[in-house]
């Protein structure tokens, strides 16, 4: 592990203070094959933007850990049995049912869309399940993913008008979007401020992204940010009020509305949506 502690966010050197240390995985964690005794990584505070973020070796994960590794290591590799169990829970036990009505409830009670007439990208698509809640009141739907597994099962379960594999920047500028929305990703991704600028060229006028990431504040302030779901290891940066500014500010966007929910699976969580500045 590096000396240096850079923030995953804003990319301060040595401005951060530190939190607490994970010698183990949690038990929830997913496997990533991670060698027994060599489990090791530090959770910091930064203090330039606020953000909450994992610092461990980078040969920890394999470099592969998106493109294929990631998913296959979900549920062993079952993705159509992950889609079917997830698809199944009811409005009241299901992140995404509630998710998909925050959106339409936002969408719908703007005079510049149409539900009917709205391009809606979904960014990091996973398994594919927001996307099959969407397309009940959405009829244009578009993915993009790393993963060529999920890229696959999305075409095969979802009538979605296009898919690609990869990011944002493998998208040919022809496309734009009224809707662009990422549901847990941004945590995951080197880059974040980077990608949203990206996914900024393919916004229509008055286009709108959301955003939706694990939350910190609550979880540091019970003291449960070594057992909790928020901060395994393949998140990144885990975000608050002030790192979510922070992000979207340094994006070119602002923000229209920005929440903390408890969903029901437990998960604490953080969304905005938001325009370009």
């Amino acid at each position: 592990m590096s000396d240096q502690v850079v923030c995953n966010l804003c990319g301060s050197i040595d401005k951060s203070e530190k939190i607490s240390e994970v010698r183990s995985k949690p038990d929830l964690e997913t496997d990533y094959g991670i060698e027994k005794g060599k489990y090791f990584r530090i959770i910091y505070h930064c203090l330039e933007c606020s953000a909450y973020f994992n610092h461990y070796s980078p040969t920890l994960l394999p470099e592969s850990f998106y493109s294929g590794f990631y998913n296959s290591s979900i549920d062993s590799g079952k993705l159509i049995e992950r889609f079917n169990r997830i698809t199944s829970l009811s409005f009241e036990e299901s992140d995404n049912k509630q998710r998909v009505k925050r959106i339409v409830d936002f969408l719908t009670t703007s005079e510049n869309f149409k539900l009917d007439a709205v391009d809606l990208l979904d960014v990091g698509t996973g398994t594919g399940v927001f996307l099959h809640e969407s397309k009940k009141f959405i009829n244009n739907i578009y993915c993009v993913d790393p993963d060529p597994h999920s890229i696959k099962l999305v075409k095969e379960l979802i009538a979605v008008n296009n898919a690609w594999v990869g990011s944002v920047e493998n998208i040919s500028a022809d496309f734009n979007f009224d809707f662009i929305s990422f549901n847990k990703v941004l945590e995951h991704v080197e880059d974040p401020i980077n990608l949203l600028k990206n996914a900024v060229l393919h916004l229509k006028e008055n286009g709108i992204i959301y955003i939706e990431l694990p939350y910190s504040d609550t979880i540091i302030f019970e003291e449960k940010q070594k057992e909790r779901a928020e901060f395994f290891i393949e998140h990144l940066v885990i975000y608050n009020r002030s790192s979510l500014e922070y992000l979207i500010k340094k994006a070119g966007l602002f923000n229209l509305h920005m929440d903390v929910i408890i969903e029901p699976s437990g998960k604490h969580s953080i969304f905005s949506f938001c325009k370009v500045q």
